[in-house]
């Protein structure tokens, strides 16, 4: 895995806090496409603190993570910004984490805000109201994980109809379901830390998981 020692940490850690979990479920994806299959396998990479649906993850649970993105960070030395923002609200936390990791962060980088706006039971990523952004600012956007680019694409297209340019997502977790290659043809590069396929040989390879469930997971995840 990438990030060695630490994304195995990570991969242990997401398994003992049940931040992974096996089963049949529903995804974000089944609201615009309700017939597709049931994914085998569920992330929950929302810390205690998340204000609408909190999940499992500790504040050092947070800041392991945030280690593990700064360091794929350095690793890309393609990769120049001059602000970071957050996905509302699964990012919140670990923007908060990487603000406590680089005390003097200010002098690389500042951090942007975006807004998720409700209406109608629709939920969409907006600019932050009030907010000052700035023309022509190179933005890093960053997330827990991805599926499809949907809601990516929303943040992307938030933060350059206020004259920033955004031209990388950073994201933990990619669970290798098309968002990459989405982005990808929309013209924005991602960037992710660790696979659900790597975190899910590193399970069978551990014991953690049978090779039926692996056996299936996989499946599911080539079908997508």
């Amino acid at each position: 895995m990438k990030n060695g020692f630490f994304s195995y940490l990570l991969a242990n850690m997401l398994f003992e806090r049940e931040a992974v979990k096996f089963g049949q479920f529903k995804l974000k994806l089944h609201e615009k496409n309700p017939d597709a299959p049931l994914s085998p396998f569920y992330f929950n990479i929302r810390s205690k603190d998340h204000p609408k649906n909190p999940g499992p993850l500790t504040k050092e649970d947070c800041d392991l993570i945030a280690c593990i993105m700064l360091s794929r960070i350095e690793f890309e030395s393609q990769l120049h910004f001059e602000a970071m923002a957050g996905l509302p609200y699964a990012a919140d936390s670990i923007i908060e984490s990487i603000e406590k990791m680089i005390p003097d962060y200010k002098e690389y980088f500042r951090i942007i805000k975006l807004h998720k706006e409700v209406s109608e039971d629709k939920r969409r990523i907006v600019p932050l109201p009030g907010f000052e952004y700035r023309d022509g600012e190179n933005v890093l956007l960053v997330d827990d994980l991805v599926t499809k680019a949907h809601s990516k694409l929303e943040a992307i297209h938030a933060v350059e109809s206020q004259g920033s340019v955004v031209k990388y997502l950073l994201v933990l977790l990619d669970r290798m379901q098309g968002g990459a290659e989405q982005l990808r043809e929309a013209g924005y590069t991602l960037i992710s830390c660790v696979t659900a396929t790597e975190l899910f040989d590193y399970y069978l390879m551990a014991g953690k998981i049978n090779r039926e469930k692996w056996v299936e997971c996989m499946d599911y995840i080539k079908s997508n």
